[in-house]
């Protein structure tokens, strides 16, 4: 087994954009919209494109968690696609507040609606570094998004302009991500959290799954237990701790739990292909 294949599937059924470009700027957010909205209109999906002008930090948590609440109904599965400026280090401009909106903050948001859909939710940020978003994923928390497209360094807005809207329409049209993904080109790229995750997890098993690797999992999954819980005392910390410890125990344990919890409770490849692909690494080392 040289590489390890399976099959992602990710329901998208509406695109939400989200614009922050300031008013002297190329409006390539509105113009998405327009276009997208006469073309799914066109080819019979009315109401697959929906927008909103962001003017502030609150515009923008209010809007994201607008959208978490019709997720939790199980209709919507949304892509939603960010039109601002990003800085590696501040996260995404507002210009019309003057104000940023940090990676941390942005991914959690975002990972609350991917929870909402069962990691049904996938992101496109047409900005600046983008992708400094998909360093935040871990192997011990639940993925906060499906997909990622972005761009690791600058892009310009007339690039966007000529790529995305063809993009969409491939994949509002036929339904297939890669055939959308063709059209598009550098600086844009794919970060699929599934393919990531199984590329780390197995590194970390022919690396560092011994003692110290273990008690460092412990440590992040405790520590990201009481970030969740939003409190911390003795007696939580030390029950989070004896799981962990548990589950750490064996690497088929160790990979069941990882599976569950990243994947919203599914377990999309079993643990006997996955060791098997485990091993091929080890002995190419």
């Amino acid at each position: 087994m040289e590489e390890l294949v399976y099959t992602s599937i990710c329901q998208n059924n509406g695109l939400i954009i989200f614009d922050a470009l300031g008013e002297s700027e190329m409006q390539t957010g509105l113009r998405l919209y327009e276009d997208l909205l006469d073309h799914s209109t066109a080819i019979g999906r009315a109401g697959y494109c929906s927008f909103h002008k962001i003017k502030s930090k609150q515009m923008l948590i209010a809007a994201l968690r607008m959208v978490q609440t019709e997720c939790r109904s199980g209709v919507l599965f949304p892509v939603l696609h960010f039109e601002c400026h990003g800085d590696p280090a501040k996260g995404i401009f507002l210009p019309a507040c003057n104000e940023y909106v940090g990676w941390e903050e942005l991914v959690q948001e975002i990972a609350a609606i991917n929870q909402a859909t069962r990691n049904n939710t996938a992101v496109v940020l047409a900005v600046c570094h983008g992708l400094e978003i998909s360093k935040l994923v871990s192997i011990t928390a639940p993925c906060p998004f499906n997909y990622l497209i972005a761009a690791p360094d600058e892009v310009q807005a007339g690039y966007l302009r000529d790529v995305i809207p063809a993009f969409y329409k491939s994949v509002v049209q036929s339904g297939d991500l890669q055939a959308g993904l063709a059209l598009l080109a550098a600086p844009l790229k794919l970060f699929h959290c599934g393919e990531w995750f199984y590329r780390t997890l197995a590194t970390f098993m022919v690396t560092s799954f011994n003692a110290a690797g273990r008690a460092e999992v412990v440590e992040q999954i405790v520590t990201d237990q009481v970030e969740k819980a939003g409190y911390r005392n003795r007696e939580m910390i030390r029950a989070a701790r004896a799981r962990a410890k548990a589950y750490v125990k064996s690497p088929h344990g160790f990979y069941n739990q990882a599976s569950s919890i990243f994947f919203h409770g599914k377990l999309p490849i079993p643990y006997g292909d996955f060791r098997a692909f485990v091993e091929l690494k080890r002995h190419c080392r």
